[in-house]
């Protein structure tokens, strides 16, 4: 499993080192304290799911990276603290499980999702009220997902799901920077994590008894990278 937790920091990595790059240019600057502003990004997606070393095995692992959008809303309550309602689209890659079960097959599937967060953001350089242009933050969110359209794994015994709505949480880092004008241009790294269900498969007790190891990772990871625009009103 430490793969899947790699994956899934690594966003925060690559947010810490942006921290650390930047210089204290750029601190006048819109004032962003009771403003709204709405956001469009979009970019890659990595599938951290339990089967994931399938596509690895058949050598499709580049077929994890899928493409995925979002919208959004925000309020900042002041430089330093902030709100953001986020909808997201996209496509998934899935497997059943068959390392240890079936003979080894490969049995890839693609699904989509449609999903939801209500994020509290904190403003690394806002603290005392302080505007700048340029702007690293940390956030993190609860919400939920729906998960639809699954197309079939032709697995000899282990069933897809369909249309699967479960709870979700994330954290990332966003890297912003805004110009006089209230728009702006950000990085958003960020690893959201599902229930079990997320991806279609959650195995039963039977099969968990019967298969040692076969209950796999408790939650359904997903690494996002993606780039956006906003705008200040």
């Amino acid at each position: 499993m430490s793969h899947k937790f790699i994956c899934f920091l690594l966003p925060f990595l690559m947010g810490a080192v942006t921290v650390f790059a930047q210089d204290n240019v750029g601190d006048s600057a819109p004032d962003h304290t009771g403003k709204v502003f709405i956001s469009l990004q979009g970019g890659p997606a990595l599938n951290i799911y339990e089967n994931a070393f399938s596509y690895r095995d058949n050598g499709r692992s580049a077929d994890l990276i899928t493409v995925q959008g979002g919208m959004g809303i925000g309020f900042y309550f002041s430089e330093a603290f902030g709100l953001r309602f986020q909808l997201g689209v996209g496509t998934d890659a899935g497997a059943a499980n068959t390392r240890d079960t079936a003979g080894g097959g490969f049995y890839p599937y693609q699904f989509k999702h449609a999903n939801f967060f209500v994020d509290a953001v904190l403003n690394l350089r806002g603290f005392g009220n302080r505007s700048t242009a340029f702007r690293p933050m940390l956030y993190a969110g609860i919400g939920g997902a729906s998960t639809f359209g699954f197309t079939e794994a032709n697995h000899p015994w282990q069933v897809i799901k369909k249309k699967n709505v479960v709870p979700g949480f994330r954290a990332g880092f966003v890297a912003e920077y805004t110009f006089d004008s209230g728009f702006g241009l950000f990085a958003d790294f960020c690893g959201e994590a599902y229930s079990d269900m997320y991806n279609g498969l959650q195995p039963s007790k039977e099969d968990q008894e019967r298969y040692e190891g076969y209950g796999g990772f408790p939650w359904d990871l997903r690494g996002i990278v993606s780039l956006g625009m906003l705008f200040y009103f």
